[in-house]
């Protein structure tokens, strides 16, 4: 699943003009190249869990620092050379962590930590992204796509100490919420475990989510 989402993200990102790199992205205040340059900071900190940098990286101001930080030092680049960043970096990561195997374990800013969960994190984030940068999935490709994203997204929860009380059921998710119970397709149930309504395209679905507030 990471290696797919690898892919279709650089065969979009490859595709673009000058005035889609330029286009306002669904995070706030970033276009489609600040979300590239954002993905390029993340793979800043995969790198460094690798090569025993981490105390190294400047993390003052907390992970909305960083992440602003490695934004704002991108803005000076051009959408060529944010993209070849990007794709330097992670496949750098990709090999070392092709070196060391799944079952393996790395540094990480929470300590020694099973590689196999840290692809699975990324691969989440990965598919965010490309969610806030609207690449193009087939009908087929996102129904796969979002159940593994609702699995993955219930044990992060649960692992981040902020267990969201849901279960997917066929195709949608019974989500249990301050004594209410709702059915939520699986498209609107990311959202919300992402906190992100601005993705969804239908108006109740994101007034529904934003009544919901963030997952945790």
């Amino acid at each position: 699943m990471y290696d797919r989402e690898v892919k279709r993200l650089r065969a979009h990102l490859r595709g673009l003009d000058s005035r889609k790199w330029s286009a306002r992205s669904h995070c706030h205040g970033w276009s489609v190249k600040d979300v590239v340059a954002h993905l390029s900071t993340d793979e800043v900190y995969n790198q460094a869990c690798l090569d025993g940098t981490l105390e190294q990286l400047p993390f003052s101001g907390g992970l909305r620092g960083w992440n602003e930080r490695g934004v704002r030092v991108r803005r000076g680049l051009s959408p060529l050379e944010v993209l070849q960043e990007w794709e330097a970096r992670q496949e750098w990561v990709r090999r070392r962590w092709g070196a060391i195997g799944v079952d393996g374990r790395i540094d990480t800013s929470v300590g020694r930590y099973p590689l196999r969960l840290q692809v699975w994190h990324l691969a989440r984030e990965y598919a965010i992204h490309a969610d806030d940068i609207e690449v193009p999935l087939s009908q087929r490709e996102r129904r796969a796509q979002l159940r593994w994203r609702v699995a993955f997204g219930l044990f992060a929860a649960h692992e981040e100490g902020e267990p969201v009380d849901a279960e997917m059921v066929g195709s949608r998710v019974r989500l249990r919420h301050q004594s209410r119970t709702h059915e939520l397709d699986l498209e609107t149930f990311i959202a919300y475990l992402t906190n992100r309504p601005q993705q969804l395209k239908q108006a109740a679905a994101r007034a529904l989510v934003r009544r919901l507030g963030a997952a945790g």
